[in-house]
């Protein structure tokens, strides 16, 4: 590994590099070459061509000599910066918008420069241009601009964590509001001011903008592709960039679309748009990935990539040009009490929110709030349909946009910071009801069933998403604000992020769990080649795309240079994916256990399995119960033969109710058949209560 090579002075990379490889173990199929970034690999434009083709995309290392007013300089790490001319900024527009920057021979988008040691290329030190920023009318805007120059964010993906900025007033209620959606009465200690926060509900009259004047209400968050399609779509993406259209406007908040169909929620007075400075590293696959017409099953596939410590929690990888939203790191942990739309889920951390609550008080200090455990996470009863049709009337709720709102998350499950979004997570609980999250820098299935990699993203000092400028903090669920010597992260600290590759939206597929997916840019539907039949494959974002590994790496918003070193590829593959028999679907029908018994009684209960196909099917069906205490019960599996289409097979299993302290088992029963691909009706649930 490079890492331990260029920095076999500091212990810390070394265990970290010694860690990862024995994680590897005996089983590694393939490791790539390592990539060691350079200027060569810095990008242009949309055009997917690097400075290693086109010098004129940095001066003074080519043949262009830099501006006057613009000269290279030296970082402090005493690396030399030459500046950079690319097409990833914005030339910005107070009060109208914003337009995507040409190639204009202006360098003007940031410095970057070789690190040499030894006499030859280690990395790249890259340092940000100011990120451009102008004002719009609230709230039009994403950022809240104060007195001096001050900004603070105001733009959110979740509706909740907007609403607890804004109101005291909760559409999923977990903080003021009851449970049951009860809203809050607030007085002063003396009961002299009071209000009822029913009566302060968010305008959610919000009127699509069309020459920026309001036109009709918005009603559907399917983004626009061409004009009037999908069906019934009102607004195109809007990358902060038109202030007239496409953007939605309330009294209290805005709201512009992404391209994958999430609202931006905001309700600030400017937008900011930094200019990024984009590598393109191609990484070599197997080779019998790209010669054999085998489709090979990726069972591990892993990103390594060591650099410095950012201090943006933006600065993306894109593997073969993709986004990732699947990919969280380490969530909250909760509980579950009840079961599907009566679910609910309760923090079982105290801890504090890091989000508009941290406030300043009259003596000048932070007075965050406390999330007691207990606090709901999930409130699946106050769930918004998203079927719904709501009226305009203050009373009525908004249009359930945003997947807090469909899901019932609540505020607090965004902004808590019982989390850490670049560690890998694991679930040591078997217990299904807890959800009992561990983190690691590294791969570790020792600690539990995994749940999810990193994000997508290098690894910086702060949350990001809901929290953005808060830096995670060393002593989980501390009070903020930190201490410098409570600070996880360190700014410009040499550290190693491992990304799962296989991470990916849980019911679909991932476009890299077959090796056709990394190979053959025709089996990735997730990205748009723009380029012309016959001409070298390149992503609307500008990315090329081979047979071999493609990745782009996006540093923004980094004004104080960072260092990006080397990246490799850990895959573990096995053969063809296996042909499938389609025609299997067997169906857990019906699902029965006693209701109430005595301590020391039997539990009966039965399980009807029925075949939906015409192929004749074996299988069997197991039940698994979690006690009030969090025991867990597996009861032997039952199998059934050659069960005919249309038929249905019923199953009896029975358990002696003979745990001390227990009150209540919550069962499962799932059935499981070779081939059956359907697993939305393979699993039903019983509860039995026991009475001492």
């Amino acid at each position: 590994m490079l890492f331990v090579k260029y920095f076999n002075k500091r212990p810390i990379a070394l265990a970290i590099s010694l860690a990862l490889l024995a994680s590897i173990g005996n089983a590694v199929a393939y490791e790539s070459p390592v990539h060691v970034f350079s200027v060569n690999d810095v990008l242009g434009g949309l055009n997917g061509v690097t400075f290693a083709d086109d010098q004129t995309i940095i001066c003074g290392l080519g043949p262009v000599s830099c501006p006057d007013d613009n000269p290279a300089l030296l970082d402090k790490s005493g690396v030399m910066l030459y500046p950079v001319d690319s097409e990833f900024g914005f030339y910005v527009v107070d009060f109208l918008g914003a337009q995507p920057k040409a190639r204009n021979g202006d360098y003007l988008e940031g410095f970057v420069g070789n690190i040499d040691e030894g006499g030859g290329v280690i990395g790249i030190q890259v340092a940000n241009a100011a990120t451009e920023k102008y004002k719009v009318k609230p709230p039009l805007g994403t950022w809240c601009q104060g007195l001096g120059g001050t900004s603070v964010k105001c733009e959110t993906e979740h509706y909740t964590v907007m609403e607890h900025a804004l109101s005291c007033y909760e559409t999923i209620p977990y903080f003021f509001a009851s449970p049951d959606g009860t809203q809050a009465t607030i007085s002063t200690p003396d009961g002299t001011l009071s209000y009822d926060c029913a009566n302060a509900p968010l305008d959610d009259n919000v009127q699509v903008l069309v020459g920026g004047q309001p036109n009709h209400r918005l009603t559907n968050a399917i983004p626009c592709e061409t004009d009037g399609q999908p069906e019934g779509c009102q607004m195109f993406p809007n990358d902060k960039t038109n202030m007239l259209d496409n953007i939605a406007l309330s009294s209290d908040y805005s709201v512009q679309l992404k391209d994958d169909g999430k609202p931006l929620y905001g309700w600030g007075g400017i937008h900011k748009r930094p200019n990024d400075i984009r590598m393109y590293a191609q990484l070599a696959l197997p080779d019998e990935w790209k010669t054999s017409t085998e489709n090979f099953v990726v069972t591990r596939a892993e990103l390594v990539v060591n650099h410095w410590i950012t201090n943006n929690p933006n600065d993306q990888l894109r593997p073969e040009d993709l986004e990732n939203e699947a990919a969280t790191g380490r969530k909250p942990s909760y509980r579950i009490e009840g079961d599907g739309d009566a679910a609910v889920w309760k923090s079982t951390v105290p801890c504090y929110e890091g989000d508009s609550d941290i406030i300043d008080t009259e003596s000048g200090a932070f007075d965050p709030s406390f999330i007691g455990v207990g606090t709901i996470l999930k409130n699946t009863p106050k769930a918004l349909d998203p079927l719904a049709t709501p009226g305009e009337s203050a009373a009525e709720h908004p249009y359930a946009f945003s997947s807090d709102l469909a899901g019932g998350y609540s505020n607090a499950y965004y902004t808590t910071i019982n989390r850490d979004p670049f560690e890998w997570s694991y679930d040591a609980n078997p217990d299904p009801k807890i959800q009992d999250f561990i983190g690691s820098a590294l791969p570790n299935a020792s600690l539990g069933e995994l749940v999810s990699g990193p994000r997508w993203r290098l690894k910086p000092n702060k949350f990001g998403q809901d929290l953005p400028g808060l830096e995670i903090p060393l002593i989980e669920c501390s009070a903020p604000p930190f201490a410098k010597e409570n600070i996880k992260y360190e700014v410009g600290t040499p550290t190693t992020t491992v990304i799962n590759l296989l991470d990916w939206e849980e019911g679909e597929i991932s476009p890299l769990a077959t090796s056709r997916g990394w190979v053959d840019v025709t089996a990735n539907e997730y990205v748009t080649i723009v380029t012309e039949d016959g001409e070298p494959a390149v992503t609307s974002n500008g990315l090329p795309m081979t047979s071999d590994f493609d990745l782009a790496v996006y540093i923004k918003g980094d004004s104080k240079s960072t260092a990006l070193y080397n990246a490799q590829l850990i895959i573990e593959y096995e053969g063809e994916v296996p042909v499938v028999n389609t025609d299997v679907d067997v169906a857990l029908t019906a699902f029965a256990a006693s209701a109430t018994v005595s301590f020391n009684q039997t539990v009966a209960m039965v399980v009807d399995v029925s075949n939906l196909k015409p192929s004749s099917v074996s299988g069997e069906v197991t039940i698994t119960g979690v006690t009030n205490q969090g025991v867990v019960i597996e009861l032997p599996p039952m199998a059934f033969s050659d069960l005919a289409e249309g038929d249905t097979i019923s199953l009896n299993a029975s358990w002696t109710a003979n745990i001390i302290r227990t009150s209540a088992v919550s069962w499962t029963a799932t059935v499981k058949a070779e081939g059956d691909l359907n697993s939305d009706n393979d699993t039903r649930s019983a509860t039995t209560k026991i009475r001492r």
